[in-house]
């Protein structure tokens, strides 16, 4: 049943952007930024992938680096969960295609449960200024809400479900009285099955040729727009079914 709650967590508002309802003139502006995204996009995939077919001489480079290369990849994992300025499914292509399918997704899976254990201990530790100033007042408070209601399930679901903040939801797990070790443990199995599918495709990012790559960078470019325009109404979407299902 729905609660007065759960009403507010609707209406509130979770973000300070304009309203979507710009008229005509912004939808025209928006379709000619989304085909130029596209379209320069699908002259940068076929560049990019003859650039990812010497996998050989770069795969060279990197085991050059002996140790510090899966090093590397790791921090970089794991400072993508504290900074968020890359999504972390960029390292897990980039792991899977410089190491493999098992070890791109180890490297991952590494990095980003050392970035989500500090984030859930500096959460806890440095408390609610920090992840007010990372987060924001008005979207910390709805995820509060949702910590104090739902228990592991929800984080789980969370942390398995795409196009959600589960970088965030580390920092709100830091703040609850919930057992960062075991939330630790459902976060690592959570994300195990797309670190495993960016890997996947990582190793096989060579295979289809340059007219695809076109097309999927194009893609990639005008959906990454859009959900940069329409993140708050995702994810308050797929928040609502993870709700249901808990």
């Amino acid at each position: 049943m729905e609660t007065a709650e759960d009403v507010r967590f609707r209406s509130v508002p979770t973000g300070s952007g304009a309203p979507h309802r710009t008229g005509y003139p912004g939808w025209i502006s928006r379709g000619v930024l989304l085909l130029a995204l596209f379209g320069g996009g699908a002259v940068v995939g076929p560049a990019l992938h003859r650039w990812l077919t010497d996998r050989d001489a770069i795969q060279a480079w990197v085991a050059a680096l002996g140790p510090w290369g899966p090093l590397g990849s790791i921090l970089l994992n794991a400072a993508q969960v504290l900074l968020a300025p890359v999504p972390g499914q960029i390292f897990g292509l980039v792991n899977g295609y410089l190491y493999g399918v098992l070890r791109g997704t180890l490297y991952s899976w590494l990095g980003v449960q050392l970035g989500s254990a500090l984030a859930m201990g500096l959460g806890r530790w440095l408390g609610r200024p920090l992840v007010a100033r990372l987060a924001g007042p008005a979207r910390l408070a709805r995820w509060d809400r949702l910590a104090r209601r739902q228990g592991p399930t929800f984080f789980l679901l969370v942390f398995f479900l795409p196009l959600l903040p589960d970088d965030l939801a580390c920092f709100v797990i830091g703040l609850s009285p919930l057992s960062i070790p075991y939330m630790l443990l459902l976060a690592g199995v959570g994300r195990l099955p797309g670190l495993v599918l960016s890997s996947w495709v990582g190793a096989n990012a060579t295979r289809p040729p340059a007219a695809v790559w076109a097309v999927l960078v194009g893609g990639g470019l005008a959906l990454a727009y859009l959900f940069g325009q329409y993140r708050e109404r995702i994810e308050d979407a797929i928040l609502r079914g993870v709700k249901r299902e808990t």
